[in-house]
Formats: structure tokens, C-alpha cells, sequence
């Protein structure tokens, strides 16, 4: 699985790809040609890849499906290469959504980079003028599906390959219209798609289940977005099931939370209700294999309060448990704005993104990117060079 790790760049973002291009060319615009310094090299302004200046949109689109970035090694570009195009996809991304970790490892966004024209100067140091076609695709590692593209051209002027494909990049910008339309458009037609196939993902989310995967299971109907109405209710009960059943089993954690926010009391009659203390023991349930300890430590403290701070703590209890109940029964009453610093919502909130970013590290492995031969023919991966055969 090394591959994978090679593919991934940990912290980047929802898009963040680049491939090799579209099979070789023959064509004359891929032969040396002689440059004229002052006009190959000049200002980037007047090279294309700029091809919007930056857009205040973000009001304009909203994305709630997060992508998994897919990287191959691309020696031409280079590290440098890949990040710079990593940065600037991540900035793009966060205007209209999401970033970072946590994203569906099902659905990848990854771009194929065509070299269109390779030219050099007879000068030393040699210098490059390159001419790039790259083309995004938002695709399904299961079904082998590509569900839309997006292509900009790109020119970039350098000492070196990589070199002269970063700084054209440099001089592109992704926040404009067509890309962040290609966005939405690839989240439509992904919300269609688990609309159709809504049994499919219930299934896929039962069998990993079956295998005690509880965290995958969760993570692969936390993946439904909203967008796909009729699909998001049917899974909303079972996506809850397997949250509990993913923090049965790792309920240590939980467990020794409770027990550190209960530890801060040094005098627990003096203290109050704990409510973070209680975020976490709420969470616990009582069919995991912790319930008894939690319910052990809970009572001793409880028997540490003089009888009214005692009183206290069993109403300031109840009304903290029909909150819950509330919370847990009535999706209106989570937008309350009253709840923005409720402990168990956001005690529950972490761990959920928790269970989701155990839950990708599971399915990653089980898609095995660096094993499917048709991602390896849809990219042009493998010994495929779009520089071979050019004469430098």
C-alpha cells in the first residue's frame, strides 16, 4: 500500500490532481523550435493560463460533496509542482466548500496534464517555453465512472519542465465561473447518481457493518449529501446506527474524557452540573463494553455531593437530558442558535468527524487506487512520458 501513501498528500484538499496527459503526439507542435527571448519569456500577463482574475462567487455556488485528492508521481512537475497546484485548488475549493481531510475516498477529482507544445531556446542556460492542456475529472472508483470534465490550457516559461509549468500555473486562476460550474455540476449529477443507487450504498454500508467496519459503514452514508432528497431520509436511522455502534467500540476514548472533565472538580459540591463531563458520559451506551465503568465512576461522584448541591445536579440533569432528547429527535431544533455551545453537540460533532476520518483511512484501503487498472488507463499512468522522444 505504499502506492496509496505516494497518492496522497496528507492535509490537501477536497481537488488537488495532476496526471500526465492524453497519449503521445506527433504533431510539429511538439518539436523543438528556436525562441525569440523577448517575446517567449515575456510577462506573464500575456500568457494564457491567466485566464480570470479572482471572483468574489462564493454566494453565488455551494458544494457539499468533498472529492478525495489522487496524485501520482509526476517527475516533471515535481513536489514544488504538486503543491503549488494542491494550494491553489484548496483556495479555489474553500470559497464554495470544503477542504482538508475527511473527503469520500469513492469519489476522486484528478486532472490528466497533455503537454501541447514543447519549445526551447538555443541559449545556455536552455530555457522552455511550454504550452499544457489539463483537464479535470470527478470520477467513481467503484463503478469506473467519469462524471464531468473541466479543461483550461496553460503556458509557462522556465529554466526546466517543471519550472516552466509552475510558474504558467502560477499565472491561473481556478476561481471563475467554469470551474466552479464544473464543481456543481459534477455534485449534481453525483447526487442523481445516489438517488438511483440509493439500495447500493445502503448495502455497501451493511456489509462493511458485517465486518465490525462500523466507522466505514458510518462514513459511507455520512457521504450522501442533502442534494439527493430522496435518498438522504432513507439512510438518515441506520447512518445514526452505526455512529453509536462505532463509538461502542471505541469507547475508551470516551470513557477517559469523562474521566479527565471529571477530575477538574476539586470539590464537586462547590462545582455545579459538569457539563462536559456529561457530553461525554451521555454518549456512552449502555450496551458498550464501557457503560459499567462509566456508570461505576458517575454514581462515586455522585456521592461526593452534599445534599443540595446533589438536588442541583439531578435537575440541571434532567433538563440537560431532555435537551438531548430534543436535539436527537428534531433536525430544526440542531439549527437552534441557542445550541452553538451546547458540550454534547459538539463533543458528538468531533466525534463523528473522528469516526468519518477513521472511516476513509478504511475504504482508501479497501478501493486500492494503485490496483485499478482502469484509473491507470483514464490517466495515462504507468511508463507513459509526455516529454519522450523530444530532443532537448
Amino acid at each position: 500500500m505504499d502506492n496509496i501513501k505516494s497518492i496522497l498528500i496528507a492535509g490537501t484538499v477536497a481537488f488537488a490532481f495532476f496526471l500526465p496527459g492524453c497519449g503521445n503526439s506527433s504533431s510539429d507542435d511538439l518539436k523543438n523550435k528556436p525562441l525569440d527571448e523577448s517575446g517567449a519569456f515575456a510577462s506573464g500577463d500575456d500568457m494564457e493560463g491567466k485566464e480570470a482574475s479572482e471572483q468574489d462567487l462564493e454566494g453565488e455556488y455551494k458544494l457539499s460533496v468533498k472529492f478525495t485528492p489522487y496524485i501520482p508521481d509526476y517527475p516533471d512537475l515535481g513536489e514544488s509542482g504538486k503543491q503549488l497546484m494542491a494550494t491553489r485548488l484548496n483556495a479555489a475549493i474553500s470559497k464554495v466548500g470544503y477542504g482538508g481531510d475527511g473527503a469520500n475516498p469513492r469519489f476522486i477529482l484528478g486532472p490528466s496534464i497533455n503537454l501541447l507544445s514543447k519549445n526551447v531556446t538555443g541559449t545556455a542556460p536552455t530555457k522552455y517555453a511550454n504550452t499544457y492542456e489539463v483537464t479535470l475529472m470527478t470520477c467513481d472508483v467503484v463503478t469506473e465512472t467519469v462524471f464531468e470534465s473541466y479543461t483550461v490550457e496553460i503556458k509557462g516559461a522556465g529554466d526546466s519542465p517543471e519550472k516552466a509549468f509552475i510558474n504558467g500555473f502560477r499565472e491561473f486562476t481556478f476561481e471563475n465561473d467554469a470551474f466552479y460550474t464544473f464543481l456543481t455540476n459534477s455534485q449534481q449529477k453525483i447526487a442523481n447518481y445516489y438517488e438511483q443507487n440509493c439500495s447500493q450504498f445502503l448495502l455497501e454500508a451493511e456489509a462493511q457493518a458485517k465486518l465490525r467496519n462500523f466507522d466505514a459503514a458510518f462514513t459511507i452514508l455520512n457521504n450522501i449529501p442533502t442534494e439527493a432528497s430522496t435518498c438522504f431520509p432513507k439512510i438518515t436511522a441506520k447512518k445514526a446506527d452505526y455512529f453509536q455502534l462505532s463509538l461502542n467500540t471505541n469507547c475508551q476514548s470516551l470513557l477517559a474524557s469523562m474521566k479527565a472533565e471529571l477530575g477538574k472538580a476539586s470539590d464537586p459540591s462547590a462545582e455545579g452540573f459538569n457539563e462536559p463531563a456529561m457530553a461525554y458520559y451521555q454518549m456512552i451506551d449502555r450496551q458498550s463494553s464501557c457503560y459499567r465503568e462509566a456508570e461505576s465512576i458517575y454514581q462515586a461522584y455522585l456521592k461526593k455531593l452534599n445534599p443540595k448541591a446533589k438536588r442541583d445536579w439531578d435537575f440541571e440533569f434532567l433538563k440537560y437530558q431532555d435537551k438531548i432528547k430534543r436535539l436527537e429527535n428534531q433536525e430544526q431544533f440542531k439549527r437552534d442558535s441557542t445550541l452553538q455551545n451546547f458540550e454534547y453537540l459538539k463533543h458528538k460533532e468531533e466525534m463523528e468527524a473522528k469516526a468519518e476520518i477513521e472511516g476513509n483511512k478504511k475504504l482508501i484501503k479497501k478501493y486500492q487506487y494503485d490496483q485499478l487498472p482502469w484509473l491507470r488507463k483514464v490517466f495515462h499512468l504507468g511508463s507513459y512520458d509526455p516529454f519522450d522522444g523530444i530532443e532537448e
